[in-house]
């Protein structure tokens, strides 16, 4: 490939297909490169052995992220001098600064403390304990209190505060009956898959008390009785389990199916081999009848629209989802689906709304990520390397948002997604 078509990837002047991304200059070039090619090119970014990051590309990798730290620190600083008096909110992970806590935790601990970041993360984390509005009866990992009490049980348990962290998984297990409540929703942002997600990071931190595995099972039960029913009532015959969302039936992974399969797979030990194969597999299944000649995926239900490629709706959270499902279930059409779906999101993934893991740039990057850490195809690092590139070196070229700071929607999704980058085998996208 000449350097004049890399050239045009990395345009200054970027041509838009329409309102909502880019145009990958690479995207029809890439298709006929070899893997050869590809090796040589991805040189220029990491190392093909030992997978290891560039250290120019390191370098200007960081530059960007000292760059958005300062910023987040400033905002951290007026967060702090806020009032807490009559200020009850629910400082999400998604959009407030319970993100940003989780984010200097995770700069902590790539740069050793650097900024005393960490000490910033249980400062901001415990004034948004303060302020938590105690009516509010969202109780997901995203944008509910759940998420604000795990972030807080993590910072907790980084520094020796185990009373502190008890308090903290006290109050998420007290949100079990809002969580079984038939009135909750099933999907991540607002319904049980949400809950079930803070669940799973408490595990993760240890959470082993004696009814720890009773109350998941609750909860992974109340989502496949929730999905079964509707398909009852609406007597659905296409697949096993649907759920709704304001009366529409979405696939995606933020709102809709695919999102509430992704969690139900993650806690596969508390799913029986029935409902594995019975349930979830059948409901996978059906998503790909689903897709678009392109490859992607409608946003809901009779929705003919090919337009969205992002983590929330469309191919970026599809891929992710369908490559654990393809670890757990070992079918390969899972697989081919996953890669599909990443040709998708480098065609027309370059997009215009912002950094963002929500609908971003950032989030769609984690695709390709996820992608070389199952296949071990340099083709997706490849992919991702060329992503991050273009955020580094457009960035006044997207969107101004209205939580440009946030975690989902502004550059502290982005600051993360350029830490985790640095080590992509090890890799994650944070609440998924």
């Amino acid at each position: 490939m000449s350097d004049k078509k890399a050239i045009f990837f990395n345009s200054k002047r970027p041509k838009k297909e329409n309102d909502r991304f880019f145009i990958n200059g690479l995207s029809k070039v890439s298709e006929n490169q070899s893997n050869e090619d590809i090796n040589n090119l991805l040189k220029l970014y990491y190392t093909i052995d030992e997978v290891k990051i560039d250290i120019t590309f390191a370098i200007k990798i960081n530059a960007v992220i000292e760059k958005h730290i300062s910023k987040l620190i400033k905002q951290a600083d007026i967060f702090f001098k806020m009032s807490n008096k009559n200020n009850c909110s629910v400082e999400s992970i998604y959009s407030g600064m319970a993100g940003i806590a989780l984010l200097f935790k995770f700069y902590a601990s790539k740069t050793n403390n650097k900024h005393k970041t960490f000490e910033q993360s249980k400062q901001i984390i415990e004034k948004c304990l303060k302020i938590l509005d105690s009516t509010s009866k969202r109780i997901t990992y995203l944008t509910g209190k759940s998420g604000v009490y795990v972030t807080a049980a993590s910072i907790y348990l980084e520094s020796n505060d185990h009373a502190n962290m008890k308090l903290m998984i006290d109050e998420i297990v007290g949100m079990l009956p809002l969580a079984l409540d038939p009135k909750t929703s099933d999907e991540i942002l607002y319904g049980r898959a949400g809950y079930l997600y803070s669940l799973m990071v408490l595990k993760n931190l240890g959470w082993n008390d004696v009814n720890s595995d009773d109350i998941i099972r609750q909860v992974v039960s109340a989502i496949l009785d929730s999905g079964m029913s509707l398909c009852s009532k609406e007597n659905i015959k296409t697949t096993p389990i649907m759920y709704e969302w304001h009366e529409k039936k979405y696939f995606g992974a933020a709102h809709g199916l695919l999102g509430i399969l992704h969690c139900l797979l993650l806690m596969k030990n508390y799913l029986t081999q029935k409902e594995l194969y019975d349930l979830i597999k059948p409901a996978l299944d059906y998503l790909l009848t689903l897709q678009f000649k392109s490859g992607n995926l409608p946003s809901s239900l009779n929705n003919d629209k090919d337009r969205l490629v992002q983590w929330c709706h469309g191919a970026a959270g599809a891929t992710q989802t369908f490559l654990l499902a393809y670890e757990i279930l070992k079918d390969t059409k899972y697989l081919i689906a996953a890669e599909q779906f990443g040709d998708v999101i480098w065609e027309r993934g370059l997009l215009i709304k912002g950094y963002g893991l929500c609908h971003g740039l950032s989030g769609n990057t984690y695709a390709f990520i996820s992608l070389f850490k199952v296949t071990k195809k340099f083709k997706h690092l490849y992919r991702a390397a060329k992503f991050i590139d273009w955020c580094l070196t457009n960035d006044s070229k997207i969107k101004e948002l209205n939580r440009s700071f946030s975690m989902f929607e502004g550059i502290a999704g982005n600051v993360y997604t350029l830490l985790d980058v640095q080590n992509p085998l090890q890799a994650n996208f944070p609440g998924y």
